[in-house]
């Protein structure tokens, strides 16, 4: 079933024994150091009149609300309305840097540029990133981290979307995080706010199931689209200059920015 296959997919890319210690170490490190600044403000309140500080706690509250959720990982839930046993928050990044594994499927060119993969319809858009967040899956106690990019499309390459319009694309993993290297999101972890690009994401319909420890969570109540990896299916104008997996794509050795990449998959993509 397809919904398989896109577990199969997900489960690529895990977290390894000690990047999960890391993790529950920094996690627990911020809990105490919030329990510690929990107790000095106690005390300092015990200390001096609450009249005079009352302006100034007030504005100490505020500041905890918004911060606190910054640090621990939190942010807006998601409605995940298909979904069961599953929480998703916005976050900033990881608490830690994390060292991942995963292993590309050999594909070839050819089906690279193929209208469908595992019986999903592959769109084809140029476009440009309007916002591209990260987020946190939570699965009954198991965290799995990635991003969604909102990208506004500006020219159909292939697909029934709309020039003009903007659509969501589910990423493997985090995006410009320091310190954070993820192996095999070498091109998804570039894609940030104004990044110019042309993208290749399969399009997300009700058997796009992603199950993990007795949780179940649609897809499609996340984004829209989704990239099957990290490195091939995106093609990216960046600071540097174009990037994309070379190693994939050799008939585009001769392309030198965006605009020659299109003119060479245009006719493989029809």
């Amino acid at each position: 079933m397809k919904h398989e296959r896109i577990i199969k997919a997900w489960s690529k890319i895990e977290p390894d024994s000690d990047a999960d210690r890391r993790m529950l170490a920094a996690i627990l490190d911020e809990n105490r150091s919030a329990k510690n600044r929990k107790e000095k403000a106690s005390r300092m309140n015990r200390i001096i009149n609450w009249k005079v500080l009352a302006p100034i706690a007030a504005c100490l509250v505020l500041a905890l609300a918004i911060a606190i959720p910054l640090f621990s990982g939190g942010g807006k839930d998601f409605d995940l309305e298909r979904s069961r046993g599953v929480i998703v928050h916005y976050v900033n990044a990881p608490r830690c840097p994390v060292s991942l594994k995963s292993d590309l499927m050999a594909l070839t060119e050819e089906e690279l540029f193929a209208g469908t993969f595992w019986d999903y319809e592959v769109a084809a858009f140029e476009g440009t990133i309007v916002e591209a967040r990260n987020i946190a899956c939570d699965y009954n106690g198991v965290k799995d981290y990635r991003a969604i990019a909102s990208i506004e499309v500006q020219e159909v390459l292939r697909g029934k979307m709309t020039t003009g319009t903007t659509v969501t694309v589910l990423l493997p993993g985090p995006v410009d995080v320091e310190g954070l290297w993820i192996e095999d999101t070498g091109i998804s972890s570039q894609m940030t706010a104004g990044t110019k690009g042309i993208f290749m994401p399969i399009k997300y319909d009700e058997t796009s199931i992603h199950e993990e420890n007795d949780a179940k969570l649609a897809l499609l109540d996340l984004a829209e689209y989704g990239l099957l990896d990290g490195e091939r299916w995106a093609f990216l104008e960046t600071a540097k200059g174009l990037v994309y997996y070379t190693w994939a794509y050799p008939s585009l050795e001769s392309a030198k920015n965006l605009e020659e990449v299109k003119e060479i998959i245009l006719p493989k993509l029809k």
